[in-house]
């Protein structure tokens, strides 16, 4: 074949997503004997395909070599180090090859992803109006231009472009499953169950994470429609939560040697959390409950042999910021080690890093690639209720006056809403309520400031310890998010212990610097 023919070979399988095809087709003796730097490009672009970056930057290089205007080169490279988190290189490659070819729209979305990224959604909401300019019909810039004018809030212009797609490709599933969300967010409640079901018929055969978020918005919508008290009291526990946000960079987790060891050192390892029932302190989610004195499951109150009815529970992730990583009083509380205070570890997490891992492990593992989500992983401060003179308080530590203030009139608020609940509704009422019960607790431990992840564990699989017994979620790896490693004051071989955790990271985790630091606090 002549090297056009070559290249439209190439450009066929690639439509066609067979990669191995095109690696098969052009060999390095051919390669050699046509010395064309398209296609060294195009079997650069397969290796893409295979997620073999290194083959695929050797080819984009060589491509780029042999002719420097070589815009599909570049974009190989671009997608080479976009996969690499080298974002800017990214951008300066993509950039090349509009520069080059101002009509390639795969650059022009390419690009907006990576700006997507980067947070800049100006940027790329320009990129992917480009990209349907010169492709009218392209489904995905318009998907993808969908998801970034509802991240800045632009609910019509979102649900515009996500009913663009659909009139493009009915069957695009996600698209559904995305507009309902931004009907949800608009109000318009039935609109927005209808395109959750339309979701769930095109994935029949799925079960994943989200054909069970889609049934569980459904189930939420229905309950806001049928009650109106269930839909006020969700807008102000929404308020509640925004107003206990936690986005310093990191999280410190204590836990027991034993536990870091598994986390750190076991091949495989997760990080788990378990259901708001097997929480060490038995009083566990009751301060809300002991605030909202007006609202009760059961008829009566005093008698507490009344058996209440089992209402399900969020999982919760339990944290401290990053400042109270070496606390004495902390070692004592839950740095242990099979019952001795202050032999455990304190590791300390990147947080954003964490919660991108957490998005990208389900997209990994379930077919819709880019739905939106409800439950966006957020990790909130604890308030703490302090009772003096008959009088109640909510205390933030960390937080200005003015939100504080904000917290204790939404909890106002929120008592006189729970006072107009209707006996039939309570059920419903208290697991929404369980959203934020375990974001507060008595003043007794202010000293904890405490930080939580509560994730109401709808598509994700439950783990049964039937010994202990205990449910539990598993979330994701985290030691590439691992910031710093915190030894207890009274390990034993600490600086042994020290060494191996840093040489396996080291030798396993290529550009992770955890540090690790052995505390010598004067514990007793």
């Amino acid at each position: 074949m002549t090297t056009k023919e070559l290249i439209k070979k190439a450009e066929q399988l690639f439509k066609e997503k067979k990669y191995q095809e095109i690696i098969d087709l052009l060999p390095d003796e051919l390669l050699a004997e046509h010395n064309s730097a398209e296609l060294y490009a195009w079997r650069g672009r397969a290796y893409n395909g295979l997620n073999s970056f290194d083959n695929a930057l050797e080819n984009a290089n060589k491509a780029i070599e042999l002719d420097g205007q070589s815009y599909l080169a570049y974009h190989v490279r671009g997608y080479i180090c976009h996969e690499k988190n080298e974002f800017n290189k990214a951008i300066e490659d993509y950039t090349k090859a509009i520069r080059i070819n101002p009509k390639y729209e795969d650059a022009y979305y390419n690009r907006g992803v990576v700006w997507d990224e980067l947070g800049e959604l100006d940027k790329t909401i320009e990129d992917y109006t480009k990209a349907i300019g010169i492709n009218p019909k392209h489904a995905y810039a318009y998907y993808n231009r969908g998801n970034a004018w509802y991240k800045k809030g632009e609910l019509d212009k979102a649900i515009e472009d996500y009913t663009k797609i659909i009139e493009i490709d009915s069957k695009y599933a996600t698209a559904y499953y995305n507009r309902g969300i931004a009907f949800s967010d608009k109000g318009e409640l039935n609109e927005a169950i209808k395109n959750y079901q339309i979701y769930l018929d095109l994935t029949l055969e799925e079960n994943d994470y989200w054909t069970k978020q889609a049934k569980a918005n459904i189930q939420e919508l229905e309950r806001k429609i049928k009650s109106p008290d269930y839909d006020d009291i969700t807008n102000i526990v929404d308020k509640i939560k925004e107003a206990l946000i936690f986005e310093e960079d990191c999280i410190t987790h204590y836990t027991s040697l034993s536990t870091a060891k598994i986390l750190i050192l076991k091949t495989g390892s997760t990080f788990r959390i378990s259901e708001g029932a097997f929480l060490n302190d038995t009083s566990e989610g009751r301060a809300l409950f002991d605030f909202l004195t007006d609202f009760h499951i059961t008829e009566t109150t005093n008698d507490k042999t009344i058996a209440e009815p089992f209402t399900e529970k969020p999982f919760i992730g339990s944290f401290v910021p990053k400042t109270k990583h070496d606390d004495l009083t902390l070692w004592r509380m839950y740095g242990k080690e099979s019952g001795t205070e202050a032999k455990g570890c304190a590791l300390t997490i990147d947080r954003e890093k964490f919660v991108d891992a957490i998005k990208k492990s389900i997209k990994a593992n379930n077919t819709a690639e880019n739905s939106l989500t409800n439950d966006d992983f957020t990790f909130y401060r604890v308030a703490y209720l302090e009772k003096k003179n008959k009088k109640t308080h909510f205390l933030i530590p960390g937080v200005s006056t003015k939100t504080a203030k904000q917290l204790n009139e939404l909890m106002s608020e929120l008592s006189e809403e729970i006072k107009k609940v209707k006996p039939e509704d309570k059920i419903i009422i208290t697991e929404k309520l369980n959203e934020i019960a375990y974001l507060f607790k008595s003043a007794d431990y202010l000293f904890e400031h405490e930080v939580r992840l509560i994730i109401d564990g709808v598509g994700f699989a439950k783990g049964i310890d039937d010994e202990t017994p205990k449910v539990f979620i598993e979330l994701v790896d985290i030691r590439p998010a691992l910031h710093q490693i915190t030894l207890g004051p009274k390990i034993e071989k600490a600086e042994e212990w020290a060494s191996t955790f840093n040489y396996y990271l080291k030798q396993n985790y290529e550009n992770l610097n955890t540090k690790i630091v052995i505390s010598h606090l004067p514990f007793k």
